[in-house]
């Protein structure tokens, strides 16, 4: 795995459907569906008055149903706006990494957020907020650079 070729089949094998191409630049770097997972986590924010990290993860990994992560949490509290309780959220959550997710229940959260929010809807697709890390980073790096530089990279590209 690695180079050119596996990089264009990722991008172009992902099932996202994002009105800019940053968005998918972006979830080459995070994950699939990372930038709609960071919009749903600031629509989680906004209808439930929580405050969320905006990185795309919508499961804290080892999470237990006692102990759920943030926005598991958030979404917990606001559960008679969804109309669900606990299992239920988390059997949602659990798609988050699929393109199904946007037909579960708890995506209703992006509408709760439009009627809560400032009267206009609520982005769908956010760049994910998460800072890169290693032995060989020697500045602060996030997914959002990462996103920013291939995009610029690929508009000059196609101005070719």
């Amino acid at each position: 795995r690695g180079g050119l070729s596996s990089g264009i089949k990722h991008l172009r094998g992902s099932p996202a459907d994002y009105d800019k191409p940053l968005y998918r630049f972006a979830d080459f770097n995070a994950g699939w569906h990372a930038s709609r997972n960071a919009a749903f986590q600031q629509a989680a924010a906004i209808a439930s008055g929580k405050k969320l990290a905006r990185d795309g993860d919508l499961l804290t990994p080892g999470a237990s149903m006692d102990r759920p992560g943030a926005t598991e949490a958030a979404l917990r509290s606001i559960d008679m706006l969804l109309g669900m309780d606990a299992a239920a959220i988390r059997a949602d959550l659990k798609r988050g990494n699929t393109a199904g997710f946007a037909e579960t229940v708890v995506s209703l959260g992006f509408d709760l957020a439009d009627r809560k929010g400032s009267g206009k809807p609520v982005p769908r697709a956010r760049v994910p907020y998460i800072a890169l890390a290693s032995p060989k980073i020697t500045r602060k790096l996030t997914t959002a650079w990462f996103a920013g530089l291939v995009e610029a990279r690929w508009k000059a590209c196609m101005a070719r």
